[in-house]
């Protein structure tokens, strides 16, 4: 199937029904807001001017592309009191499913664009996400698998620091099971959110420095349809409103956290109905971003697109794309 074919459609049915395709309603024109983006192929990561595209500026360049720096999948960016802003990165890895994740001092980045690595570790089971729970330090990372050989399982590695805003350990403190775990972010009330197969779980936060911990709250389930996978793979914060955008196998969602009576629940509505989108997000300016791979591409597309028009990098695999900013959402 041609993926940005069915988008192209969408973006048509866009205009008699907004809510239903990938576009949504034309954003008026505004500044620029950068966007910066993992590429596959190069093992960098990328910024990019939609308004203005070109080459890119390269952010920064992994030390391999090769061994579990291999594949990188997602990166934020976060301001810290210790090292000011840093890049938080994850690589799949290769081989069955040894990864990595890492925290880069963006002061520290050389002129070659390498270097900056203030923290790292060997993340075992495909690690797909990345995030920094603010106040605390600790480091939250989800992988789509189990230990290296498993095919199924899946959840949350924890890395705490010894004291709140320090550097983590290298080896998780404890590890959450959650199959399918593709994507996690920090919400600023004092909670972690993770989209996995079929679920998007919230945890709250425990403890401090070494005695950091997560703790289950709640969640909410979602189907793609029966005898559809349901895999959860990724989300972001909406920049021009509230929530977030969460995209599974076939559907891209909004998602609202609300404080109902006397607990924190999730509502949900369809954004799109398109299939195997990997990331999704709006800039503030209202312009909508997304990757999904087309024809002939793998798990990785050469194209990013805007609701302002789509741009492509010949040789490119794009793998995730974010507003390129520090703000939580």
């Amino acid at each position: 199937m041609d993926r940005r074919a069915v988008l192209r459609g969408l973006a048509g049915a866009a205009v008699a029904a907004p809510a239903a395709g990938l576009l949504g309603a034309a954003p008026a024109e505004a500044a620029t807001h950068y966007v910066m983006a993992t590429e596959q192929a190069s093992g960098r990561i990328l910024r990019f001017n939609p308004a203005a595209w070109s080459s890119g500026t390269v952010l920064w360049k992994a030390p391999s592309t090769t061994g579990t720096w291999k594949n990188l999948s997602d990166v934020k960016r976060r301001g810290t009191a210790k090292w000011g802003n840093v890049m938080l990165m994850t690589s799949s890895g290769m081989g069955d499913y040894l990864g990595r994740a890492a925290m880069i001092d963006e002061s520290a980045i050389g002129s070659s664009r390498t270097g900056g690595i203030v923290w790292q570790a060997a993340v075992d089971g495909n690690p797909h996400s990345i995030e920094r729970i603010e106040g605390k330090g600790a480091i939250v990372v989800a992988t789509s698998k189990g230990p290296t050989g498993s095919a199924s399982g899946g959840g949350l590695h924890l890395f705490v620091p010894s004291t709140n805003g320090g550097k983590p350990g290298t080896r998780a403190v404890k590890f959450y099971g959650f199959p399918g775990a593709h994507g996690v972010i920090y919400n600023q009330n004092g909670f972690v959110i993770a989209v996995g197969t079929g679920e998007v779980r919230l945890y709250g936060i425990t403890g401090n420095g070494s005695s950091t911990r997560l703790s289950y709250r709640t969640k909410l389930t979602f189907s793609d349809g029966a005898g559809r996978a349901k895999v959860g793979h990724d989300i972001l914060p909406d920049h021009d409103g509230s929530g977030y955008f969460f995209t599974s196998s076939y559907n891209v969602r909004s998602l609202q956290l609300v404080y109902a009576g006397n607990s924190w629940q999730f509502t949900s509505s369809q954004v799109s109905g398109a299939d195997h989108v990997k990331a999704y997000t709006r800039l503030p300016n209202g312009v909508r971003t997304w990757v999904v791979p087309g024809s002939g591409e793998g798990d990785w597309s050469r194209t990013i697109h805007f609701s302002s028009g789509n741009h492509s990098k010949s040789g490119a695999r794009f793998y995730r794309v974010r507003y390129y900013t520090t703000a939580f959402g």
